[in-house]
């Protein structure tokens, strides 16, 4: 290992001038960005990679699904990628996604000259976020042949994805077929795949260390929780359950409750892998347009409807199920004792990534060690790509070598104005990405 494998700030710093530039939405990037997926401004930015990359002398090729993939010149039947997207939430910030990318062209561009075994592949992925389609990881989805045909029908911004997909060059034919741009063999020669991102908490900056290792991925499971109970004029109607059947004040005591048993269960389990988030309570904008009845409620009423959307997160699949069912328990027994009803509708469920590769995290270990890097382990509270990647077989039946790199980002903001890691940060995780790139999976 030597010193000129080490990727400078000043490497960094020399992308995020042009960068900050591509779906700004003011003059400095605190005001925040957007670009959506399969926007021009996505389009724009990986252009800009392709770019740099022939100007280094990288291969560069586009799949089906729009995604770019950025290559050694290698003739190898082995190789180490990584991968990361550059679409952003409306006004999100220029890290989430776009920094795993920054520091992937570093490294490769580092390296490709080097002597290896084996190649370096950088591949940048469409539309992880779902806040334009409504569905996560769109690329990766497509090129991984995992994207069901009826995605294609969501809209953004007036337009179906499949008119998205064609307008920045892209084919939804693929995903109408359901044919994958990453073939079998393909993956049989990937030696290990590779993620670096923000940690979109605030976890490693209380712990003041350098990289997060991430030891897994938390499934989501999301529902819209519907109570329905009996609108009623809200002077003439005495208090007590006995006369109101109020929706509005079942829903407070159902959060409550919710808490409390979460409370009961961290007691009882310390090292409890869980988390609760109510995200809306009646304000998405979506069903709103398609539900005058929300629009019943007034000043002047006692609340005869109301909705709250529910997720659990966990890397233990048991876990989160079993907990789950108590969950919905709690939220049938509080409306019942309110005499109002609750409906539970699924929104979403993904499937956990329970544990990254072993092997892969202990050559983390090792190498910040030697860099003198401090290190905590820790696991992803929120989706990536690389957790498709880690639910891929090669043809021997077994799983793709997965790894994840953190690195700390102010106060733990991200999909905000204030989502910011700085260029020294950075450099940390790209130098560790380029030295287990550059030597490879360990065993």
């Amino acid at each position: 290992m030597t010193n000129d494998m080490i990727i400078s700030a000043q490497d960094i710093a020399e992308h995020y001038a042009v960068l900050n530039r591509i779906g700004a939405l003011g003059e400095h990037p605190s005001a925040g960005f957007h670009r959506a997926a399969y926007s021009d401004e996505e389009t724009a930015v990986m252009i800009y990679f392709e770019t740099q990359a022939k100007q280094a002398g990288l291969n560069v090729r586009w799949d089906a699904a729009g995604n770019l993939f950025i290559e050694t010149t290698d003739t190898q039947e082995q190789w180490i990628e990584c991968g990361s997207h550059v679409d952003t939430v409306p006004g999100g910030g220029n890290f989430d996604g776009l920094t795993g990318v920054v520091a992937g062209f570093t490294a490769i561009a580092a390296l490709h000259q080097k002597p290896r075994s084996h190649g370096l592949r950088l591949r940048i992925w469409r539309g992880e976020e779902s806040a334009s389609f409504g569905i996560t990881s769109i690329g990766a989805s497509a090129a991984l042949g995992t994207l069901a045909a009826p995605a294609l029908d969501k809209r953004h911004a007036g337009r179906s994805l499949a008119q998205a997909m064609r307008k920045q060059g892209a084919n939804p034919s693929l995903i109408e077929s359901g044919q994958p741009t990453i073939k079998q063999n393909e993956l049989d020669q990937i030696t290990a795949h590779l993620e670096l991102h923000i940690e979109q908490g605030i976890v490693l900056e209380k712990k003041g260390v350098d990289i997060g290792i991430v030891t897994g991925i938390r499934a989501a499971s999301r529902d819209w929780v519907t109570l329905h109970g009996e609108f009623d004029h809200s002077g003439a109607t005495p208090m007590g359950k006995e006369y109101r059947r109020d929706a509005n004040l079942a829903l407070a005591h159902i959060l409550v409750n919710l808490d409390t048993l979460f409370l009961t269960h961290q007691e009882e389990d310390s090292g409890l892998d869980l988390v609760q988030t109510i995200g809306h309570i009646n304000s998405n904008a979506e069903k709103n347009s398609h539900d005058s009845e929300l629009y019943s409620n007034a000043i002047s009423k006692v609340s005869g409807y109301a909705y709250f959307s529910y997720e659990l997160r966990s890397c233990n699949d048991i876990m989160l199920n079993r907990y789950k069912q108590k969950a919905i328990q709690t939220i049938q027994d509080t409306a019942v004792a309110f005499g109002i009803s609750a409906k539970i509708e699924s929104i979403s469920n993904s499937n956990a990534v329970k544990a990254l590769d072993q092997s892969l995290q202990t050559d983390m270990q090792r190498i910040c060690d030697t860099f003198k890097y401090s290190y905590s382990t820790l696991p992803s509270g929120a989706w990536h790509d690389a957790a498709l990647m880690a639910q891929q077989t090669r043809s021997n039946q077994t799983p793709l070598p997965v790894g994840m790199i953190f690195i700390p980002c102010q106060h733990g903001k991200s999909h905000s104005p204030e989502e910011f890691a700085s260029n020294e940060q950075i450099a940390k995780g790209a130098s560790l990405l380029a030295t287990l790139m550059q030597q490879g999976l360990s065993k």
